[in-house]
């Protein structure tokens, strides 16, 4: 819960609390709940979440409590606490769906019925009436608050379960939901070691963690509970658990699982059991801070795929007429169903046909393996300081896309550890590794030796880059550097690596490209690109590309050496890439119309990205001013229940 979506009654109490550690603000939060009339928060009315009537948003209700564990927890990995608005849209598809499956009216109808639209009936109270309903990252509860809101609409009381690995977030959750008479149980647990409650429906706003940020022994738990590969991010290991735990799953689902060959096993076993019966993303703004690229998604055992939506607004702006629309099919003027793109565009084959993909080089412990020339045979490491290596125990390496300053023209500042022969140098440094432990090291000890990279590759002809911003293009590769992970190397397959560094280039393409990448850096304005996503998107067929081979060399000459900046807009406007973006279009069969739009588009999206991250660091640094306001000794304790 961010600063900015906060309502003023709750900053303000916020403020009052803020001398006190967490677990003492929730208890004083609490008693003045119940009807204290002593305390830090002795100014403040009580409300209840409740009532919707005028008046309500200058009380203070649970949303307080919630508000309390998520500043507390601000700062922990993976911890992203659900906005009332997005709770309440993805509440009422979640028990529209599994009311329709408990013999209630057509989820269209139902939720019109849930949502006000419509007057409720008899036959949605009994469909809801002892609904199981289980969060497994519960958190402070927006979304069983939620739920259980709606379906009091309908008459109904829901069976509500919580889990979440923070104890404080547990406590709030479970005194937000008896502060509202719900038949709830909360735990503190890990939903990735212990037993869930049976389940009509899983509702829940997952842990979002990278896969290299999760502990070792979580993700081995992980692992062996989803059966994903250890590479998958947290949220695809709780999703594969929801969509087994339940007929019914609603989760706030991020893009990446879509395109990220990790995930890849959960996506085939969703659409394999069932569909999803609601896909829902804003274009302005994510389903939370931190994310670019998430979407609200209700999946429905047994039930067909329905196209995905996007808002040209907040979520939290969209009309329940809006919501109604879209529940029937239809778009709207701020809401738009998006059709399924053509697998390929007309005159295309793949990246991968052309070419073989391959991650850059992962060295496991950059601190060890990268290191800074000093001159005259000696280098900087970062873990070992000064040491001396042979000409034959280091390659150049490429290690971001700044030091690539145009498609044929980079500035390497370092140099990475890879021995072609067995030197001297080279034993007693790798020696000194294992002084450090680094051939303990997880991301070292599967190698044989630990300190060989990538035996058997050269450098690779092409690199494109694994993360994209407003500069992104393909580095032709003629110095022979090594790329690191934050590239990717491509060994072209019948076409000239100059060819296949240009077209790559192109915006049309690029914009494939970006189209499909992971989204889920929302506060740096960049996306990551998947080896999947790469290999998977459209190039033209070599045989188109062999008539313009002359037309192209020229816009060659004219790109390849001129620097590429953040200015994405000076950028397309070059004549000799806007010559390039046609040609490449020409050869993919798009129009010269279409050629535009994939222009304009690619500037917007960078645009919005842009805004986008602004928004989010503005509305992170937010967080953390309220969340720096509180001393961080002293947490323990429960609140008075």
């Amino acid at each position: 819960m961010t600063a900015a979506g906060t309502p003023p009654a709750i900053r303000e109490a916020l403020a009052a609390l803020s001398a006190l550690p967490p677990a003492a603000q929730l208890a004083a939060a609490l008693r003045r709940l119940r009807g204290a009339r002593r305390g830090p928060l002795a100014r403040f009315a009580p409300g209840s979440e409740l009532d919707a009537g005028p008046g309500g948003e200058g009380r203070i209700d649970g949303r307080l409590l919630e508000a309390v564990s998520a500043r507390a927890l601000a700062e922990a990995p993976g911890t992203v606490f659900t906005a009332g608005p997005e709770a309440r849209i993805l509440a009422a598809f979640a028990l529209a769906e599994a009311a329709a499956r408990r013999g209630g009216p057509a989820a269209p109808r139902s939720l019109a019925m849930l949502l006000g639209a419509e007057r409720p009936e008899a036959a949605l109270r009994r469909a809801l009436e002892g609904l199981r309903v289980v969060d497994p990252a519960c958190g402070g509860g927006a979304l069983l608050v939620a739920a259980e809101s709606l379906a009091r609409r309908a008459g109904a009381r829901l069976l509500l379960r919580g889990i979440d690995v923070a104890p404080l977030a547990a406590r709030a959750c479970r005194t937000r939901l008896a502060l509202l008479g719900a038949r709830a149980r909360v735990l503190a647990g890990d939903a990735l070691r212990d037993r869930w409650p049976e389940a009509d429906l899983v509702l829940a706003n997952p842990p979002f963690l990278r896969h290299e940020a999760i502990p070792g022994v979580r993700k081995a738990r992980a692992v062996r509970e989803s059966g994903l590969p250890a590479q998958a991010d947290l949220s695809a290991h709780f999703a594969a658990l929801s969509i087994r735990r339940a007929p019914v799953a609603a989760l706030v689902w991020p893009r990446a699982l879509f395109t990220s060959r990790s995930a890849a096993p959960l996506l085939a076993e969703a659409r394999a059991r069932g569909g999803f019966a609601l896909l829902l993303r804003s274009g302005a703004a994510g389903s939370f801070a931190a994310s670019v690229d998430t979407f609200l998604a209700v999946w429905v055992e047994g039930g067909p795929d329905r196209p995905a939506a996007e808002a040209r607004v907040p979520l939290g702006d969209l009309a329940a007429e809006e919501l109604l629309a879209l529940s029937r099919g239809r778009s709207g003027p701020r809401l738009r169903l998006v059709r399924r793109q053509r697998a390929q565009t007309r005159g295309a084959v793949r990246v991968d046909d052309v070419c073989a993909v391959r991650f850059g080089v992962k060295s496991g412990c950059n601190a060890f393996f990268h290191l800074s020339p000093l001159g005259g045979g000696r280098f900087r490491s970062g873990l070992a300081g000064a040491v001396d290596l042979a000409p034959s125990d280091v390659a150049p390496l490429l290690a971001t896309l700044k030091e690539a300053r145009a498609p044929e023209l980079a500035e390497p500042a370092r140099v990475i550890f890879r021995p072609t022969r067995d030197t001297a140098t080279a034993r007693a440094y790798a020696a000194l590794g294992e002084e450090l432990g680094l051939h303990r090291r997880p991301t070292c000890a599967s190698r044989s030796p630990w300190w060989r990279l990538a035996p058997g590759r050269g450098p690779a002809p092409v690199l494109y880059p694994a993360k994209v911003g407003a500069r992104a293009f393909a580095f032709l590769n003629r110095a022979g550097l090594i790329g690191d992970k934050k590239w990717h190397a491509l060994f072209p397959e019948g076409i000239e690596p100059w060819l296949l560094a240009l077209v790559l280039s192109s915006t049309p393409v690029r914009l494939a490209i970006d189209q499909a990448a992971r989204q889920l850096t929302g506060a740096q304005a960049i996306a990551d690109v998947d080896c999947r996503v790469l290999a998977a998107a459209p190039f033209p067929a070599p045989a188109g590309l062999r008539p313009l081979e002359r037309q192209l060399e020229r816009c060659r000459s004219a790109l390849a050496e001129d620097p590429v900046t953040t200015d994405l807009a000076a950028m397309l406007d070059r004549p000799a890439q806007r010559e390039l973006d046609g040609l490449v279009g020409r050869a993919l069969g798009l129009s010269a119309a279409a050629v535009e739009r994939a222009r304009r588009g690619m500037l917007e999206r960078v645009r919005s990205r842009l805004e986008h991250a602004a928004r989010v660091r503005a509305a992170v640094a937010s967080g953390r001013s309220e969340a720096l306001a509180w001393p961080r000794a002293g947490w323990q304790g429960d609140p008075e229940e």
